[in-house]
């Protein structure tokens, strides 16, 4: 689901192949940019051997295992830097969006962010299966800044939240089966709102930034394209947050 909106998204600018999921072909691509999620089952293999053909790794991952076995891999920036690519996870809401608000309201000790998630909103099953078992880097990226975050997900549809902690007690492959069950249900019962928001809280200080669609989960990932750093492994937090923010509000 959010792979067809990053492919429109990108059609106007670049040459985009749409690749499913499986063995990949990396080579003579200026970069990779994977919503293939949920990220738990993606073979990490993938990142080093886009890197090895000298193509940029992007991706759109809140799941804290599979951000920090990347940006923690000493190995892996140093072949990124030797290839000349950047690669650069969790461009998506959270933790992009979600710290560069943090840095809007000035880095306070301590911030709490919310996640909102409108019900008409199409529902694919990796999104699913990924959202039941949040366990975004939010909190520990901004740990080693020294701030203490909580990091909550609401959605409007009343119940979805227990719903989703019980999904989250199966192991993910289990997961995956039971929501492709759920997507499909759900088309018939889209109702409510569109998109959704992302809100930072300090005290009575807040700042938000809100989406009538769901491409709020990809415009980061479309913003870092164009404003890639130096090579190597980067967290989101390296792009202009005002710049960013700027981008995916307009």
């Amino acid at each position: 689901m959010f792979g067809s909106l990053l492919v429109r998204e990108l059609a106007d600018s670049y040459d985009v192949v749409e690749a499913p999921r499986g063995r990949l072909d990396f080579r003579n691509a200026f970069a990779v940019a994977c919503t293939a999620g949920p990220f738990q089952l993606l073979d990490r293999g993938m990142v080093r051997e886009a890197v090895a053909c000298g193509a940029h790794w992007l991706d759109i991952a809140d799941d804290a295992q599979w951000f920090f076995d990347l940006v923690d891999d000493a190995a892996l920036d140093a072949l990124a830097r030797e290839r000349g690519v950047v690669v650069m996870p969790g461009l998506s809401t959270l933790p992009a969006i979600s710290h560069a608000l943090v840095r809007r309201l000035g880095s306070p000790e301590q911030v709490s962010i919310t996640l909102y998630i409108g019900n008409d909103n199409a529902k694919g099953a990796a999104a699913i299966a990924s959202g039941a078992a949040l366990h975004t880097p939010d909190r520990e990226l901004l740990r080693r800044e020294g701030i203490d975050a909580d990091v909550r997900t609401r959605f409007e549809m009343p119940g979805v939240s227990l719903a989703m902690r019980a999904l989250a007690k199966f192991p993910v492959p289990v997961r995956m089966r039971i929501a492709r069950v759920i997507a499909r249900v759900a088309k018939a019962f889209r109702f409510g709102s569109r998109g959704g928001y992302v809100e930072v809280r300090s005290g009575d200080r807040a700042e938000r930034v809100s989406g009538a669609d769901q491409r709020l989960a990809i415009l980061p990932l479309v913003f870092a394209l164009e404003h890639l750093p130096e090579p190597g492994v980067h967290v989101p937090s390296v792009l202009d947050p005002e710049e960013l923010l700027q981008f995916v509000s307009e």
